[in-house]
Order: structure tokens, then sequence, then C-alpha cells
């Protein structure tokens, strides 16, 4: 049941549901399924092995259910944040690991923190005074004998690489980082320092490559974006999120706030139309999931997704993208190139658990490199 709006908002509004039906969005009946190059993210919520997910609603049957939903809906077109809605919708719930370790655990990767070594830490400690006086020389004996009571203590190692960059010797430095990633892949810094090292030492296209995977890692990790955004030098430029979302959904009350800011278009109504469904339709959730809990998955967010690049798709087609988001434009092309998985990986579920992407397998890390290198990580020069 959609709610009555207040009386500065609806002509803003009804001239968007106008073009919506005016381009088959808002009233047409026929079932549009996914495109065919739409993928199940790995990030989906566990389901009974006999589920068989039915296929993606339009956007036209989102609003039609909600219509004839017995939950109050209330559409409150406003002016969204200048990051869009992405805390509201994607908040943090799992709080990262400052050492990680990816073991494998009936059949599946999950993560561990690294086992520390008590002789090995006091050293570190004292290193560490000595580092931050730029006392090099003498911070690398005392890693040193870190490493000597503790060979597999990886930070130690990276360490000493440190300590050697800083002091002028970067292929010495990438020696150990090398091996303290042979150590533990998995921590995002070491494919950073790696990175680093191998830009001081002119390998550039090598060092694109370890920076890509510092991304993989941990797609969120500001200090990796700061770096990226002061040191355009390197000749690789970090892009922006293709999402900005100006659409979400929020429960208040007895009713579900559908939130949208009009300035950005009609395509992203459609995507909060599809947020609110999931929000306040359990039968919808189970039809979708096998589940009638509400978590983060994939299959919802692919669902809201594509309802937004629908619109955005047909609004362009009639000539109607006046109000339109040009961002959308990324996500369509990233949806015809059969990446919206990594895009949710990326932008949505790496939000919510910061080192989600530490648990994908081998092959899944490799697709998302891809799509870093192709939307995210991009050379400015030739390297």
């Amino acid at each position: 049941m959609l709610g009555a709006l207040s009386s500065e908002r609806r002509l803003v509004l009804r001239s968007l549901l106008v073009v919506g039906c005016l381009l088959g969005l808002g009233c047409a009946s026929a079932p549009k399924p996914a495109p065919a190059s739409v993928a199940e993210p790995a990030a989906a919520a566990e389901r009974p092995a006999s589920f068989r997910r039915p296929d993606y609603l339009s956007p036209s049957e989102v609003v039609k259910r909600l219509e004839a939903s017995k939950v109050s809906y209330r559409l409150d077109p406003k002016d969204s944040p200048p990051g869009g809605w992405a805390e509201q919708l994607w908040p943090m719930k799992v709080d990262p690991i400052p050492l990680p370790r990816v073991v494998v655990e009936d059949g599946s990767r999950v993560l561990r923190e690294w086992p520390t070594n008590p002789a090995a830490e006091a050293f570190l400690l004292q290193a560490e005074e000595h580092f931050k006086e730029r006392r090099y020389p003498e911070a690398a004996k005392l890693y040193e004998q870190a490493l000597a009571v503790c060979p597999d203590c990886y930070l130690a190692r990276a360490y000493l690489g440190d300590a050697l960059l800083f002091s002028g010797d970067a292929a010495g430095a990438l020696v150990h980082y090398q091996k303290a990633t042979e150590l533990n892949p998995d921590d995002y810094r070491l494919h950073y320092f790696q990175g680093s090292a191998l830009a001081r030492l002119g390998r550039l296209k090598e060092a694109y490559e370890a920076f890509a995977w510092s991304l993989v890692l941990n797609p969120r990790n500001p200090s990796l974006r700061h770096f990226f955004r002061q040191n355009r030098g390197l000749g690789m430029v970090l892009r922006d999120d293709v999402l900005v979302p100006r659409g979400s959904a929020r429960q208040e009350g007895e009713e579900v706030l559908i939130e949208f800011d009009p300035d950005y278009g009609a395509a992203w109504l459609a995507f909060a139309n599809c947020k609110a469904l999931w929000l306040g339709e359990a039968s919808h959730r189970e039809e979708m999931t096998g589940t009638a809990e509400h978590q983060f998955t994939s299959v919802e967010e692919t669902e809201c997704l594509i309802s937004a690049a629908m619109v955005h798709a047909a609004q362009k087609e009639q000539g109607q993208d006046e109000r339109a988001d040009p961002s959308l434009e990324r996500l369509v092309a990233v949806i015809e190139d059969g990446m919206v998985t990594e895009l949710i990986l990326f932008e949505m579920a790496a939000r919510v658990h910061p080192q989600y992407t530490l648990t994908l397998d081998d092959e899944q890390r490799q697709r998302l490199k891809a799509y870093v290198l192709k939307y995210v990580l991009l050379p400015v020069i030739e390297l």
C-alpha cells in the first residue's frame, strides 16, 4: 500500500511517475527477466539445495506488489546526502580482523587471527621506536632479531622491507615484501608495499598489478584510497564509486519510507521501490532467497540495480533522461559487461564486511581483479 505524499513534492513525483508509465516501466505487466550476463554473486545468502530463484521483477512489477501489499509504504522525496545513502543501505556489520589469516574449514574459506609470538612482538615494539625516529639501520637489526625467533612473523619481514625502502634500497625491500607475501598472501598491505617498491624501481606495470591486488583484498580501505589520490604521479588514478545511491528505504514505525532524490531522475525511484519491497515483504525475500530473514544478499542488490538500470536505459532511449544521474551510465556498462557481481562485492558487500573478499576463491578473486583494472584503478599513462 503506497501512502500519500506531502503536497510540495507531489508535482515532482507525478512527473517522474508519468515518465515511467509512458516508457512502460510503471504500467506494463509483462515480466522482464534479468540479462543473461548477470550471474548470481558469491555473496548471496545461503539457500536450501533444492531452491531455484525465480526471475527478477521488473520495475512495474515491483510497483504493483507495493500497491497490493498490506504493508504501508510512504514515498518521501528529499535531498540526498553528498555521498548518497550508501551508509544507510550498507552499514558495516562485521569488524575487520587486524591480522587476518585465511583458512579452509569444511570446504569454505574463513578468517582467523594470525597467531602472535610474544618474543617477536617485543623486538617489533623496540624497532618501531627507532623507525619513528628514522634510525632505519637500528630498526632493521631488531626486525631481523624478531625473524630469528619467529620466521613466520610476516609483518616483521614486511617491516624489515620498510626499513630498507626508507634507507633507499627499494630492490632489497622488494625481496622482503615478496617473502612476507608468500607467508600471508591475504594481507592487502603486503601487495601495497610491493607496489610501492616496484614503483620506486620504475617497474610501473608490475606496481599497477600489485596495487590492484591490494584493492581486491581490501576494497574500502581509506588509507589506500588516500594514497592513490595523493600520488597521481604514479600514472594511475582511482575512480570514484560507480554507485552513489540516490534512493533508499527504511523502516519508520509501522511504515516503510521510500526515500529518493528527485533531482537524480526516475531510476533511483525504481531502485528505492525495490529496496522497500525487500525491506517490507518477507514473502518476496523467501521467494527470491529461500529464507524470509532480511540480511545482506547479492540477489536483492542485483534485482534493485537492474531496476535502476532498466529505467535509465528506457528513459535514454526515449530521450527523457535530462534529469538522469550520469553515473548510471557506468552502472549500465558494468551490467552489460557481466560484472554486476564484482560491483556488488566491491562497493556493497565490502562495506558490510570489510574483509569479505578474503573469503572468495581464486577464480572469484581474479574476476574481481579484472573489475578493479577496468572500472576502479585506471592507468593514465602507458605503463
